[in-house]
């Protein structure tokens, strides 16, 4: 092997390498978590910091890498098959019966064919792999290198980018920079990937997922409705008010104006303890009660409540009050229910109350009290009340709860 097939062996064996160095690049910048990048540059990463200015400028980037490709693979079969040809020609012991012209093609099909192999697996396959399985680190390493080669390019490529960008204006299409931004539902499908993997637990997921839904979800589907709400009248004796206190124990009860029934304040537990006990006048550290409406969006409430440094607010529907929200209840929108020191009445579930075979789940009609209308002809006659309006009487009880029904969602 002379020297000048030696120098184009070994130059074909470094544009395999150069070709393999641009895809892993290429791959590796798509690849990364921009997020990851930016977490480790803050630290102070000098490479995450090269890694973080390639992603901001990613097309840019992207278009060396394709350059830097396009080169390798030009220059590769340029000056790899003829060398590898030369070697074969000199390695076969010509039978006599061929001829020198025959030699040389086969020889040529066989460099060429193991010219296409060294490049796909070694310019193609396995870097292309590699920053798939190892994004990050193989971002970190490219960084330096791409950055000289993003310089040495920056002609030839802003030449083709401005070639690129008027075809695409040509076609009625305008070039866009701007990344796209996930979705909500790319998020929680992301979010999902990521739980399977053990990276978080699932409760974790829950309660991103409740916050997603927090946005879409109005006062209604989380207070407490008002005939469960405890009320004192403005009028009420202190020794009542005290004896209301310790049975109920609550930390925040609404007052009511004595002649319209209307919530008007609250009296906060924390400004009763600090009355002088010769001061019998507590109606004077009752605080002002915020009012919102069923229909009002639950996360803006939220935020709402929060700017004014206050706990709860009565839900009203016109001039009737219909619930109680308070923060805690928006919180158990996102975490699940919430207890306090103090035990509470147990629990009731419908379906502790349900018997085998008696769920009815064919229900044609669209509406709350046209589905109960519907379950209720299915009961007998005699088994009725006579001149009662059941289904009615079923609606207003199930307004009473915090139920689906109540809720007019089910």
């Amino acid at each position: 092997m002379d020297l000048t097939t030696g120098l184009s062996l070994f130059l074909a064996l470094v544009l395999v390498l150069l070709n393999g160095f641009f895809v892993l690049a290429e791959f590796a910048l798509v690849k990364v978590r921009t997020t990851r990048i930016e977490e480790l540059a803050r630290t102070g990463n000098r490479r995450a910091k090269l890694a973080r200015g390639m992603l901001a400028e990613l097309d840019e980037y992207l278009s060396a890498t394709q350059l830097g490709i396009t080169v390798a693979s030009l220059g590769l079969g340029w000056v790899g098959e003829p060398a590898f040809a030369r070697i074969l020609e000199s390695l076969i012991d010509r039978p006599a019966w061929m001829t020198e012209k025959t030699s040389h093609v086969i020889s040529a099909i066989v460099a060429f064919g193991l010219i296409t192999f060294l490049h796909i697996l070694f310019g193609e396959l396995a870097p292309k792999s590699l920053a798939i399985r190892r994004a990050e680190q193989s971002t970190l390493w490219v960084a330096g290198p791409m950055r000289w080669a993003y310089i040495a390019f920056y002609v030839p490529m802003r030449m083709l980018n401005g070639a690129s960008n008027l075809i695409l204006r040509l076609l009625g299409l305008e070039a866009d920079h701007h990344e796209v931004a996930h979705t909500e539902q790319e998020l929680r499908m992301l979010l999902f990937a990521t739980q399977a993997t053990g990276s978080f637990s699932f409760n974790q997921l829950l309660m991103v997922e409740n916050i997603f839904d927090l946005s879409k979800q109005t006062v209604r589907d989380a207070m407490i409705v008002w005939p469960q709400v405890k009320t004192l009248p403005s009028d009420t004796p202190l020794p009542e008010v005290l004896r209301t206190v310790r049975e109920h124990r609550f930390s925040r009860i609404p007052v009511l104006d004595p002649k319209s029934h209307e919530p008007v304040k609250y009296l906060l537990m924390k400004d009763l303890l600090l009355l002088d006990e010769r001061d019998r006048d507590w109606q004077r550290i009752l605080r002002p009660l915020r009012i919102v409406a069923p229909g009002d969006n639950l996360e803006v409430t939220m935020q709402e409540l929060q700017r004014d440094g206050a706990n709860m607010a009565v839900v009203m529907d016109g001039q009737h009050p219909v619930g109680l929200i308070t923060l805690e209840d928006i919180l158990e929108e996102i975490v699940g229910k919430i207890e306090d020191e103090y035990p509470r009445l147990p629990r009731l579930f419908l379906k502790d109350a349900l018997e085998a075979g008696s769920i009815q789940l064919n229900v044609a009609a669209t509406t709350a009290d046209g589905a109960i209308r519907e379950l209720i002809a299915t009961i007998p006659a005699g088994s009725l009340p006579p001149d009662v309006d059941v289904a009615a009487l079923a609606l207003a009880r199930e307004q009473l709860l915090t139920t689906d029904v109540g809720f007019g969602v089910a």
